[in-house]
Formats: C-alpha cells, structure tokens, sequence
C-alpha cells in the first residue's frame, strides 16, 4: 500500500478491498469446481459399477471418489477460513473508508411499497461469515451455501463407499 504519513491512500485501500473482493469469489469458484468434479467422479462410479460388474473396478473408481470429495471437503473448510480472513479485511477496508454509515442504505423505506427494507436493512457493513463448525452440518436448521456444499462433499462420499459395499454384496463368491 501507498503510504502518506504513516497511513494508507484511500486508492490503496479501495485496490486492497477489491482484491479481497476477488480472491473471494476465486476461492468460492474453486470449492464449486471442486464439487462439480466430484459429481462428475460420482457418477462416472455409477458407470463403472453397471459397465463392468466388477468389485475391483467399482472399489478403484469409488476410492477415487471418496478421496476426491475427501479432498473437497479440506479445501472448502480451507476456503471459509480464507473467506472470513477476506470478510474482516474488507471489513476493515470499509470501515476506515467511513462505509459503514446507515445513511448509504437508509434503514427506513424511501420508496412506497418498500415497508420491508427497513426490517432486513440493519446497516451498510458486510459481516463476516460465521466460523464454520463441524457440528453445524449435521445440523438440519443451519442453512447456509457453505453447509450445503460441506453436505454434499460428504453426501458423495457416502454414495461411493456405498457403492463399494453393494458391489462386494453382489459380487459371486
């Protein structure tokens, strides 16, 4: 950052409050690739599995599935503990740029028809995400984008061991 008297441009602190803004969206793009891969592997268990009838081919195949979204699930707590170093630090970047006043998004309704803003408007700050907990995703009343894809990395996981298990079942003594 530029520095003027010890304190930092208001440029530099727009520029740092917009990279924070993108590696944001980087790191959640990452997490949802990470669990369109895992899909993608899910499914293609799903084709080994009625292709070749196989226990070793559906263990091979699902072994990478589990890892995959194994994988998935590290990188996404990774991201939320990344996602809310970002969120303070825009935080941060908001505050000391004087954002954080109820007069940018005025709490009370200023158009006809607009009664409603004022019960969802608390203030103009962004909040940082909640920390996320384990226990949270078995949790069926915590409903958040974070929770549903730790939900669905192991909801895969489960298909594949799944999967393993009624190959081995199935499969001629």
């Amino acid at each position: 950052m530029e520095r003027v008297d010890d304190k930092p441009t208001e440029e530099s602190v727009r520029t740092a409050m917009d990279q924070a803004w993108r590696d944001h969206h980087h790191a959640r793009d990452q997490t949802w690739r990470a669990l369109q891969m895992e899909a993608v592997l899910g499914a293609g268990l799903v084709t080994v599995d009625v292709q070749f009838h196989d226990v070793v081919a559906t263990t091979c195949a699902g072994i990478l599935a589990v890892l995959a979204a194994l994988s998935g699930f590290l990188i996404s707590l990774h991201h939320r503990k990344l996602e809310r170093r970002k969120f303070i630090h825009i935080i941060n970047a908001e505050e000391w740029l004087g954002l954080h006043r109820d007069d940018l998004i005025p709490k009370k309704a200023t158009h006809p028809g607009d009664d409603k803003r004022s019960d969802i408007v608390k203030d103009a700050a962004v909040s940082a995400p909640e920390r996320l907990r384990i226990r949270e995703i078995v949790n069926p009343f915590r409903q958040n984008t974070a929770v549903f894809i730790m939900r669905m990395h192991l909801a895969i996981m489960a298909f594949a061991v799944l999967m393993i298990a009624l190959r081995a079942w199935r499969a001629p003594a």
